[in-house]
């Protein structure tokens, strides 16, 4: 299978004095880590990471503008994304958007992020990818490892979006509800989501439970319209990486945050890519 041309970074760390205990690394048959980022310094690395800065969500209707660093912070181990009640070129909110596209990127393999919300209403957290070459959305691809509705404290989905066979936008989605009864805690603990994915299917996953299979077949209709040929369809090139907390837009119905919001945040232990061995 085809692997993804990435940089290796250096090792990471086990654990941190102030912040979570990070799982060491695991091994996968037949995968190889081929990139990470364990954000143990005291600053984004921007030899990994882009800020995406700009209002509105670019189509999502969102509430807030992405700054470039004022609403990102690294200490402990930890990645930190924060969504502040404050004015910004017009908006009423703030928060920020970083990428990896043009520096680490894979077709294929597992991509894997350890994640933990603020439960508030309005809050759109994500952890999500786009490919590098973009021929304009739903045509290009997206895949959606997590996202979290604000207004629910249990509940992350995934979804595929596409092209269907006649030209327009198709998707497969599914959700997971933890269960506080069973131990599982809720979007504010520590949760892992990643995704598997090889060129007969892609496989959602959170915590090891498998919650979206989304065979071949869904979104490579053979001799459809707007892929004609395995070259045209969307998901078997390099995507990379995005982490955004978004406030408000569309995946909510536009749910405003309350009045007594002030802040919430998206924290991030790791973000982890293994690619196929050859």
């Amino acid at each position: 299978m085809k692997k993804g041309a990435l940089a290796i970074l250096p090792l990471a760390l086990v654990s941190c004095a102030n912040g979570p205990i990070k799982p060491e690394f695991p091994e996968f048959d037949g995968m190889s880590l081929v990139w990470n980022d364990e954000f143990d310094g005291d600053s984004l690395n921007e030899e990994n990471w882009n800020y995406e800065v700009g209002g509105g969500g670019w189509g999502n209707s969102e509430l807030q503008y992405y700054t470039k660093g004022e609403n990102v912070s690294v200490a402990d181990g930890v990645l930190t994304i924060t969504a502040r009640r404050e004015t910004k070129d017009g908006y009423s909110f703030t928060s920020s958007r970083i990428t990896t596209r043009k520096k680490a990127f894979t077709t294929y393999g597992r991509i894997e992020a350890r994640i933990k919300l603020s439960a508030q209403n309005a809050m759109w957290p994500a952890f999500w990818m786009m490919p590098e070459a973009n021929n304009g959305w739903p045509t290009c691809g997206e895949i959606d490892i997590m996202e979290n509705k604000g207004s629910s404290s249990t509940t992350t989905s995934s979804a595929l979006h596409y092209t269907d066979r006649n030209g327009n936008h198709a998707y497969q989605a599914g959700a997971y509800s933890f269960s506080e009864r069973n131990g599982e805690g809720t979007i504010e603990d520590w949760h892992t989501y990643y995704l598997i994915w090889n060129e007969e299917q892609m496989d959602f996953y959170v915590d090891d439970h498998l919650k979206l299979t989304v065979p071949r077949r869904t979104w490579h209709p053979e001799g459809g319209k707007t892929y004609p040929g395995d070259d045209d369809a969307p998901f078997n090139k390099d995507f990379y990486v995005i982490l955004n907390m978004a406030v408000g837009g569309n995946f909510d119905n536009g749910r405003e945050p309350d009045p007594s919001f002030t802040s919430a945040s998206m924290q991030v232990d790791y973000v982890r890519m293994y690619a196929y061995n050859d």
